[in-house]
């Protein structure tokens, strides 16, 4: 694949995850925007050259980002959707540019093929100008995750850190013995043996549950985000075990069948870790998306 066509993939991959975040379908997309739904398919596939033209195919990827709640600057950056030098027009001086200039008595003559041109492309860049002016929708509100204070409304996908993987153990109840109070004997007579005070027992402590190790041909990945990112993890079948935005301080724990394919959105603000051993996504990244199989 092109360096070019898998930039636009990456791009087209943003797009469908933040549409399936929102819980839109193609069909509803295309009807906010007032587009066909081969044309949102064809953005979501990275096929840009599928659009008409660039002036369009910007216009057309700067309201969908705005439409998701996404900067559309970085991805038109990416997919490099500029005029291209094909469609640059050279303006030639006419043949008869220094003869003799008409009277005025002459018949006007007809506009010349350059003239034409310029026109025609005059038309192309106000039709693109118009269409972004008047197509560009409310940018769509992303709910931020609630507060730690704030009780929840319904169990998380995915528990906190330390919740899935090792136990708490329960506090331990000190018993305080109680001390009879001295009995004083009458005068001449032996007092008994007072009888042993029982010996208090401590509740039995149980011991720590140790962290889970993956079942057999399953394995284990954990995400630590710093920042705003958007992931997906998929199982050997291919079937989405997990998808969504991340944010700062979040952390996302996933198993599955081996092997997983992760693809993440901004690497940059994403710590991967695989059945506990960091890895390095570096070499995996291209464009700030960063795609790697764990087996």
């Amino acid at each position: 694949m092109e360096p070019e066509r898998a930039d636009a993939a990456a791009v087209g991959e943003i797009l469908r995850g933040a549409r399936e975040m929102h819980g839109l379908t193609v069909a509803n997309v295309a009807q906010m925007l007032k587009l066909g739904s081969r044309q949102i398919e064809a953005m979501e596939a990275g096929r840009f050259d599928l659009l008409p033209g660039p002036a369009f195919a910007r216009g057309f990827l700067r309201n969908y980002a705005r439409q998701l709640g996404l900067d559309p600057e970085p991805l038109i950056s990416v997919v490099g959707v500029e005029a291209s030098a094909s469609e640059a027009v050279e303006l030639t001086p006419v043949s008869n540019a220094e003869g003799v200039m008409p009277v005025g008595g002459d018949r006007p003559t007809s506009p010349t093929p350059v003239a034409v041109v310029a026109f025609a492309l005059l038309l192309v860049v106000l039709a693109g100008w118009y269409f972004d002016w008047f197509r560009t929708p409310a940018p769509v509100e992303v709910a931020m995750p609630l507060p730690a204070e704030t009780a929840p409304l319904s169990e998380p996908a995915f528990p906190p850190p330390g919740t899935e993987e090792e136990g708490v153990p329960p506090a331990t109840v000190e018993v305080v013995p109680t001390v009879p109070e001295a009995v004083v004997p009458a005068p001449g007579v032996t007092p008994p043996a007072p009888a042993a005070a029982p010996q208090p027992q401590a509740a039995p402590v149980p011991a720590p549950r140790l962290a889970e190790a993956p079942a057999a041909g399953e394995t284990r990945v954990e995400l630590r985000f710093s920042g705003e990112s958007w992931y997906e993890v998929r199982d050997a079948a291919g079937s989405v075990l997990a998808t969504g935005i991340g944010s700062a301080g979040q952390v996302r724990s996933v198993r599955g069948g081996a092997p997983l394919a992760v693809v993440i959105g901004n690497a940059g603000e994403v710590s991967l870790s695989h059945n506990g051993q960091p890895v390095d996504l570096a070499p995996h990244t291209r464009v700030s998306v960063a795609r790697v199989t764990l087996r």
